[in-house]
């Protein structure tokens, strides 16, 4: 895929109660504060971030990668998170979904609130055939959203765990556009 692909993605999107702006270097403080919560980082398979530079550092490689795209996540103004694509995959026509809550704002629907609303749009804006997220094991409330929302585990991967510097068992769960088209 190139750059233009996700060109097709609004810079803002909104919710009943969310508006979501693709994520710039402005949201490096709020997003830090979320990023440096060891509780976040564990299921984001990421080192808890120290300071607000490696945030910033995290924001410019998500931006300057063509086949990845980021949204912040504004509730009342406030960042509450972020989610988004995290890679496309040209051969299968699907994309990788990732995202985190501020731990204050877990098990209140948002996330099912948020995805509900944007799978339908990728589905619709870049045709995509399905999308797929990677879960630790222990994340047992991203798995439970993924199942609610008609994902099911395709398998599973190792990868490289940063805060445990070891490599790490993931559970890839599929949702095919083309089996379900409803979320």
């Amino acid at each position: 895929m190139n750059a233009h692909f996700l060109s097709a993605l609004p810079d803002e999107l909104t919710t009943s109660r969310f508006v979501l702006k693709k994520t710039t270097l402005q949201d490096a403080f709020p997003l830090f504060q979320i990023w440096s919560d060891s509780a976040v980082a564990e299921f984001m398979n990421i080192e808890k971030f120290s300071s607000v530079y490696q945030a910033e550092e995290m924001i410019k490689a998500i931006t300057a990668e063509p086949d990845a795209i980021r949204y912040t996540i504004f509730s009342q103004e406030q960042v509450i998170g972020s989610f988004g694509i995290n890679e496309v995959n040209v051969a299968n026509n699907t994309a990788e979904i990732g995202y985190e809550l501020a731990q204050k704002y877990w098990r209140k629907g948002i996330m099912t609130e948020l995805l509900r609303d944007f799978l339908p749009f990728l589905q619709d804006k870049l045709h995509l055939s399905g999308v797929y997220a990677k879960v630790i094991p222990e994340n047992t409330a991203s798995t439970i959203l993924l199942k609610k929302l008609g994902f099911e585990i395709s398998g599973e991967a190792h990868e490289w765990d940063q805060d445990n510097k070891q490599l790490s068992k993931v559970l890839i769960f599929e949702h095919s556009f083309e089996k379900a088209s409803t979320f």
